[in-house]
């Protein structure tokens, strides 16, 4: 049997519309003989149901069906007393269909995930994992526009210690008061979120949840185009008091009232971009004078 020793990266194309199986475990465990040393590996339009090789480190799917069976467990071979355990550490799953347990299936190796246009269903995430294992650090849904905040709850349920959590362009989301509260509650309690991008995101009043649940961990927060007020960024600068980069350029209702209070801020805040917005000349300047250990981006 031939092997290429130093094929790093696999792509398969999977397989007919009418087909209802996809890669072998025989096609998997022969790609896994024959590239050893695969480390990426590519999968679309591809029903992906037997155990992936336990070298691959970077998996996205385009357009396949996932089910829990293809993630390898840790194995110990018998002969020679060797374990081999999941080196998975990112999965990117596109217009992804997720079978039951598919999710809580996610080796506890992976440390980020990104998602779009994958419908989360609680079938999908059925099942529990070990919190004090998974090394899950980013959570990454931008431009899901179909993303709903019952998927984003049942997400932050499953791995609410997550450090950078990504929702850009999720417009779906924060329209569910209950909802949202659960959201910022999982985070909050794990007390680990230090990241949150939510550009072009509806905050709807939800400001003051981000600010109650997050004050102490957030270190940068992203809201560029999106529809801040005045007040809620009031309870930014009053309450985010970690925050060391801020985003809020394309914010068309604030005024200069609200800007001049990110100086309450300048003992933490290194980046403050205010651009497309309608901040003045006089004060910008005189944030610039307050704050000049800070980069203002206009």
């Amino acid at each position: 049997m031939r092997a290429w020793y130093t094929l790093t990266a696999v792509h398969v194309c999977g397989v007919s519309e009418g087909r209802k199986h996809g890669p072998s475990a025989a096609f998997f465990a022969d790609l896994e003989n024959r590239c050893p040393s695969v480390r990426r590996l590519y999968l679309s339009k591809a029903v992906v149901n037997a155990p992936l090789p336990a070298s691959v480190e970077f998996l996205t799917l385009s357009e396949c069906s996932l089910s829990p069976a293809a993630f390898p467990l840790t194995r110990l071979d018998a002969a020679t007393q060797a374990v081999t355990s999941p080196r998975l550490r990112e999965l990117e799953l596109f217009s992804v269909k997720l079978q039951r347990g598919a999710m809580t299936a996610v080796p506890a190796s992976v440390q980020r995930l990104r998602i779009k246009n994958t419908r989360l269903t609680r079938e999908s995430l059925d099942g529990e994992i070990d919190e004090t294992v998974s090394l899950m650090e980013e959570i990454d849904l931008s431009d899901s526009t179909t993303l709903t905040d019952s998927e984003l709850c049942n997400l932050t349920a499953v791995w609410p210690h997550i450090s950078t959590l990504k929702i850009n362009g999720c417009i779906m989301t924060f329209n569910s008061i209950f909802l949202v509260m659960l959201i910022f509650d999982n985070l909050g309690d794990a007390g680990r979120l230090a990241v949150l991008e939510a550009n072009g995101v509806s905050f709807a009043d939800n400001i003051c949840r981000v600010c109650r649940h997050l004050g102490g961990t957030l270190r940068r927060f992203c809201a560029a185009g999106s529809d801040l007020t005045d007040h809620e960024a009031a309870l930014i600068a009053a309450d985010l008091t970690s925050l060391e980069s801020l985003d809020i350029s394309g914010c068309q209702q604030l005024t200069d009232r609200c800007f001049i209070m990110f100086a309450g801020l300048r003992a933490t805040l290194h980046y403050l971009d205010v651009s497309s917005t309608n901040i003045s000349d006089d004060t910008l300047a005189m944030l610039r004078l307050w704050m000049p250990h800070c980069e203002i981006v206009r």
